[in-house]
């Protein structure tokens, strides 16, 4: 029997100006010839398994840091993989909606990679070409091309898990295996955590630990939402960690030039935690040059960054 045709490729070609390339430029000075080499890295990985696109999650920043090694601890891929996000390096529609890393430039080496092939299908949600410009899709090429939906996928990996199901009335079959899917992607979102959640013990925490903030005195509906919601994506531990991030802070304690405190209510906020997680307020030794003409700066450097920029779209 022929051995199954695998979606990804055994190499892929690199352009001889690929690292002058303003975002690659960006990346590097930013991570330096670490990011570079977790660069390739991360795209010998995308290349080689699915061909045009990569899964991303927490646990892949912890199995890429394994199997890269070279000191890329899971926290620098996870800043890495940020700044790929930020300068465009990835789509981050994709990367947001759906956790895939993939670009346009990706999708078009992939392409004409596959000019053998007799036909290959892609995800229609993934998909960033324009399939009317010739040079995203080759007309040789457009012929061949085929889409599925983000659950036609689910649903393939599903009957792979079932060899062994009746084939007969194979449509009925996936029409119900389509409803039973969504029923089952509706109960892992709303019901992820079907033991309590933890949120009297989130409350008790921030209150311990946030002592120069508020008390937080209940737990409205608004604010269980959003616990769960973080909850999805992070652990109890985060949330601790979350919270001695900002009652470390100055500038989340009101140490700004807008006497502006953090809330609870804005700390567990998506992309504040995210942004708190990662040490945007994190304050930093004072230095000697912090004092120009007698005057001290703050020691939080998002501050001294925030007071020179006077931009409005910070927070």
């Amino acid at each position: 029997m022929a051995r199954p045709l695998k979606d990804g490729v055994d190499y892929f070609p690199k352009d001889t100006d690929f690292y002058a390339d303003d975002k690659v430029r960006l990346l590097r000075a930013e991570f330096g010839s670490k990011g570079m080499y977790l660069l390739d890295y991360i795209l010998c990985d995308l290349y080689g398994k699915n061909g045009y696109f990569i899964k991303w999650d927490k646990n892949k920043c912890y199995l890429v840091s394994d199997g890269a090694g070279c000191g890329c601890s899971p926290e620098f891929v996870a800043e890495f993989i940020s700044g790929c996000i930020r300068c465009s390096f990835f789509d981050k529609r994709v990367f947001e909606m759906f956790g895939a890393l993939t670009s346009v430039g990706i999708q078009r080496r992939f392409i004409r990679m596959l000019n053998s092939r007799e036909n290959f299908t892609f995800i229609e949600e993934y998909f960033l070409l324009d399939t009317s410009d010739k040079k995203d899709v080759p007309q040789g090429i457009l012929n061949k091309l085929a889409f599925k939906k983000v659950s036609d996928k689910e649903n393939e990996v599903k009957s792979k898990d079932n060899p062994n199901k009746n084939k007969d009335n194979s449509q009925s079959k996936i029409e119900e295996n389509k409803v039973e899917e969504s029923r089952v992607e509706e109960s892992i979102i709303d019901d992820s955590h079907r033991s309590p959640a933890p949120y009297e013990q989130i409350k008790d925490m921030y209150n311990n630990i946030c002592t120069s903030y508020p008390k937080l005195r209940s737990m409205s509906d608004s604010r269980k939402k959003a616990i769960k919601a973080r909850l999805r994506q992070y652990s109890i531990d985060d949330f601790k960690f979350l919270f001695e991030k900002a009652e470390n802070s100055s500038f989340l304690k009101g140490a700004n030039n807008r006497n502006w405190s953090a809330t609870f209510d804005w700390l567990i906020k998506d992309s504040n935690m995210a942004k708190t997680l990662d040490g945007n307020y994190d304050d930093r030794p004072m230095q000697r040059n912090d004092y120009n003409a007698g005057a001290r700066k703050s020691n939080n450097l998002f501050l001294d960054l925030l007071n020179n920029d006077n931009g409005d779209d910070i927070l």
